[in-house]
């Protein structure tokens, strides 16, 4: 009786996730499958390559030689190839890792575009362009959640998988900076591709083709839209990170030698900003005052016309500005971010009904 009347019944049915979460993952499984296998490519390649570097630099015993230091066991001479063989491990090492870091890097900037392109365009765009949003709303479903709802899993995902991916290279990065001292630290590689400024990069993104999708309501104008704002915003984060901070200014002395300098901070600062020379008052001569010099005697008479002696002086950003600057462009880009998904909430909030059959 109690076996028949359990046969009838049937196997019992497995609760299955509905609702606006469950519509999101099957509309974006692929991508987000996708995401998934390029994070884990990209992190094993990163693992791998530091594991294979640190094992190099402690295998020929130069793990923190650079060519401003001592170099290596007391040598007091910048490193020549072909001298040792230690010092032809120094430039093996740079040979063979230099690139793929740079390149791993230049592959982690371009990833927020991507985003931006790939996840945040196509989000809201191919709904409005095809009419099936529509759907959801009968269904008893206000704009407001269809919206978070769009917004949170794709979120998520990227903030996991770039996280994952700015730590692992913020530690491959930090292995190799003193042996890559050459690279300065506040180009595009690496500061865009490490901390918390390459986390931030990638929401600002997602939410930049996110607006364009519900403003533009298609898909292809709305991931070329993206496209170009992307590559602009990132290209002005780079002329504003000079100015983040207030550059530190090193003085000469009477005859234009920085001896009294460390040699650790011209290295390990980012240089390459204003430098010039100082008057008798202490008042700054620009060089690039006299960037129509030509010659030796030219040069001297325009120095002279300024009033400026032979101190020079040079602004820069030494190496305890990395982090607090990695924190600030991380702040604008997640105000600017937070500002586009107000943006989007608003939008979404006050266009008309009437619109959204045409």
């Amino acid at each position: 009786m109690s076996t028949a009347g359990l046969r009838l019944a049937g196997p019992v049915a497995r609760p299955r996730t509905r609702g606006l979460v469950w519509l999101v993952w099957r509309q974006h499984r692929a991508a987000l499958w996708a995401g998934l296998a390029l994070v884990v490519a990209v992190a094993a390649y990163i693992l791998w390559q530091r594991a294979q570097m640190v094992g190099y630099m402690r295998a020929h015993d130069i793990d923190g030689c650079a060519d401003w230091q001592d170099f290596c066991h007391g040598k007091r001479t910048a490193p020549r190839r072909g001298t040792d063989p230690i010092t032809d491990a120094y430039f093996h090492l740079r040979d063979a890792y230099r690139t793929p870091l740079l390149n791993t890097g230049r592959l982690l900037i371009a990833l927020p575009a991507l985003i931006g392109v790939f996840v945040g365009a196509p989000l809201f765009a191919r709904e409005l362009e095809t009419g099936t949003h529509q759907l959801v709303w009968t269904q008893s479903v206000s704009r407001t959640r269809w919206l978070a709802a769009k917004l949170a899993l794709p979120l998520a995902a990227v903030l996991t998988g770039t996280t994952v991916l700015a730590v692992l290279y913020t530690w491959w990065w930090r292995a190799a900076r003193v042996q890559f001292s050459d690279i300065a630290w506040g180009t595009a590689v690496p500061f865009d591709a490490t901390g918390p400024a390459a986390v931030a990069l990638a929401p600002l993104s997602f939410f930049l083709g996110a607006a364009a999708g519900l403003l533009l309501r298609r898909t292809l104008p709305a991931m070329v839209a993206t496209l170009g704002i992307t590559v602009g915003v990132q290209y002005g984060l780079g002329a504003l990170r000079p100015h983040l901070m207030t550059p530190r200014t090193i003085v000469s002395d009477a005859t234009g030698a920085f001896a009294r300098t460390p040699s650790e901070l011209f290295y390990t600062s980012w240089r390459g900003f204003t430098e010039g020379f100082l008057t008798r008052s202490g008042e700054k001569v620009p060089s690039d005052r006299c960037s129509s010099a030509v010659g030796d005697d030219d040069w001297n008479r325009c120095l002279a016309r300024l009033g400026a002696t032979k101190r020079q002086y040079e602004e820069l950003h030494p190496a305890s500005h990395f982090w607090p600057m990695q924190w600030i462009q991380a702040g604008i880009c997640l105000a600017a971010a937070a500002a586009l998904a107000a943006l989007c909430v608003w939008w979404i909030g006050h266009r008309p009904a009437a619109k959204e059959a045409t």
